[in-house]
C-alpha cells in the first residue's frame, strides 16, 4: 500500500519540484478556471454565494477534500474587502477515480465548488462586493500538473447570472446531506477491518462509503454490501497505513448519483 501511493505520487512530486524550481509552466493546464457568484446583488442579511467553477479536460480531474490515495485538494486565498469574510468551500459529491490499484476521490468534466461570502453587518441589498481568489490545485491524468490562478469576481454588469444561477442550483443538488433522521449508524473495528452499520434505512440496493479522514480504510479494497430488513452495512478493509486506533468513522454514505449522506460515528472496538 505504501509502495503504491508513493508510486501514484512520484508524477506530482516531480512536477512540483519542476514549478518551483523556475521551469515554465505547461502549455495547457487541462483545467480552466472561473470566480462566478449566484447573484448579481449581495442579499441582505444573508451570504454572497460564489463559487469556482472548473471546467476539465476530458479524462482529467481535480480532487475531493480527502483525495484517495494521491493528490491534493484546491486550496483558494481570499482577497475581499472589510467586514466581509469567507466560510469553508462546498464539496459535492465525489466519484472514485480508479486507475490500476490507486483509487482516488474528486472530479471530473464540470464542477462548481461554492463558498458563503457573508458581511460582518447586515445591511441592505449592494452591488456585489469586489471579490478576488488566488486558487491552487492539482489537476491529474496519467501524470499530475500542478496549476494556479489569480481570479476575480466578474461586476453587476459583466455576470452571466441566468446561466449561473443555473449552475448553482444543479451544484445545491450535489451536496450531500445531513442522514435521514430515521438513521441509526454504528461502527465497529476488528483487526483487519470496519462494519458501518445502518439501521432505519428500507430499499437500499446498494450503498458505497467515501472516507472524509485520509488514510483510515484500504480505498481500493472492495466493500461487501449487505442489505436487511432494518437497513444495511458495509465492510472495509482497514488501510495498511493505518497506525492508531480510529476513534470514529466520518464520511459520505453514496447511494446513488445525487444522494449522498453525512455520516458520523464513533467506533466500538470487538
Amino acid at each position: 500500500m505504501i509502495r503504491r501511493r508513493l508510486a501514484a505520487l512520484f508524477p506530482c512530486v516531480l512536477l512540483l519540484f519542476a514549478a518551483h524550481g523556475g521551469a515554465q509552466s505547461p502549455e495547457k493546464s487541462h483545467a480552466d478556471i472561473e470566480l462566478i457568484a449566484e447573484q448579481s446583488t449581495a442579499p441582505p442579511g444573508q451570504p454572497l454565494w460564489v463559487g469556482l467553477l472548473f471546467r476539465l479536460d476530458e479524462g482529467w480531474h481535480i480532487y475531493w477534500q480527502n483525495p484517495g490515495d494521491s493528490g491534493q485538494p484546491p486550496t483558494v486565498t481570499w482577497q475581499l474587502p472589510a467586514g466581509f469574510t469567507a466560510g469553508a468551500i462546498r464539496w459535492p459529491q465525489p466519484v472514485r477515480l480508479v486507475s490500476g490499484t490507486v483509487v482516488d476521490y474528486g472530479y471530473e468534466g464540470q464542477t462548481l465548488l461554492m463558498v458563503p461570502i457573508q458581511a460582518a453587518a447586515p445591511g441592505h441589498a449592494t452591488l456585489i462586493p469586489p471579490v478576488s481568489a488566488d486558487v491552487k490545485y492539482i489537476v491529474c491524468r496519467d501524470i499530475c500538473i500542478p496549476g494556479k490562478a489569480h481570479l476575480t469576481l466578474a461586476t453587476s454588469a459583466t455576470g452571466n447570472w441566468a446561466r449561473w444561477r443555473a449552475l448553482f442550483e444543479q451544484a445545491r443538488q450535489q451536496l450531500p446531506k445531513p442522514a435521514p433522521r430515521g438513521w441509526k449508524v454504528s461502527a465497529e473495528s476488528d483487526r483487519s477491518q470496519f462494519v458501518l452499520t445502518v439501521r432505519g434505512a428500507q430499499q437500499v440496493h446498494s450503498a458505497t462509503f467515501f472516507p472524509l479522514d485520509a488514510g483510515q480504510i484500504d480505498n481500493a479494497g472492495r466493500q461487501n454490501f449487505v442489505s436487511s430488513p432494518t437497513g444495511f452495512r458495509l465492510s472495509m478493509k482497514k488501510s495498511d497505513l493505518l497506525v492508531q486506533p480510529v476513534a470514529k468513522l466520518r464520511g459520505l454514505i453514496v447511494l446513488e448519483p445525487g444522494r449522498a449522506f453525512e455520516v458520523e460515528a464513533p467506533v466500538i472496538s470487538r
